[in-house]
């Protein structure tokens, strides 16, 4: 899987934050909605608990899918499209949006259902790995996926990561401590990390033999069969 050339050019790695990730169609978002500038969120948590107003946790949370189009419904301001905006730009688009209803209003985003794909080396088995954190870095996100497995080549692990129309692909050699340094990568929903695996030569040898020689089993104990009975 995921071969490339020897010439291959590998992209440079990035250091993108959570907050640079780029919204995009099937992500689920939540946000809260606050007015004055969020003097609320302040006001209410020094009310104290004998408030029932002051627990601001206990607000059921929504959430809204981002659809094909890029659009996303959400209340009062109906369909807009926040495709390709940043946690930042969206939030800053949306109290813009909503200052039209609203006094100085004050929006927290968060998208929750970002995940990455992890293959660790075992030869075609692979594990989806949610990204609860904001910032979820290549060696974490292997960790979670259950670390390289004997058969994973740790010097060639490949971070694939779709970038609008284009295609990124990142190399990263964990063999040598140098390499930690440059694996520091903040990973993105719905990148791709593959770990290389080592190919079992003798055993897919073997696979390939055991249908032959299951046959060529067979038609010995055939042929001596015939030969026992015509005796």
């Amino acid at each position: 899987m995921f071969k490339t050339s020897k010439d291959f050019e590998y992209d440079e790695p990035t250091q993108l934050t959570y907050e640079e990730y780029k919204l995009s169609p099937n992500d689920i978002i939540t946000f809260y909605l606050y007015t004055n500038d969020g003097f609320m969120i302040i006001d209410l948590q020094s009310l104290g608990t004998n408030n029932r107003s002051s627990n601001v946790n206990s607000r059921v949370q929504v959430k809204y899918l981002i659809e094909e189009d890029g659009f996303v419904k959400l209340p009062t301001l109906r369909r807009v499209k926040l495709e390709g905006m940043t946690i930042y730009e969206a939030e800053d688009f949306l109290e813009k949006e909503y200052s039209r209803e609203y006094i100085d209003p004050f929006v927290i985003l968060r998208v929750l259902n970002r995940r990455a794909i992890v293959s660790t080396g075992a030869g075609g088995k692979s594990a989806v790995v949610q990204l609860e954190n904001a910032n979820v870095r290549l060696i974490e996100a292997l960790a979670l996926a259950g670390g390289i497995v004997d058969r994973g080549k740790a010097k060639e692990i490949k971070v694939i990561r779709t970038n609008g129309d284009s295609l990124q692909v990142f190399k990263f050699d964990l063999s040598k401590i140098e390499g930690i340094e440059a694996a520091d990568m903040i990973i993105q929903s719905n990148d791709i990390i593959y770990v290389e695996p080592s190919p079992q030569i003798a055993s897919e040898v073997l696979n390939d033999l055991v249908p032959i020689l299951t046959l060529f089993t067979s038609m010995v104990a055939a042929y001596a069969l015939v030969v026992a009975i015509s005796q």
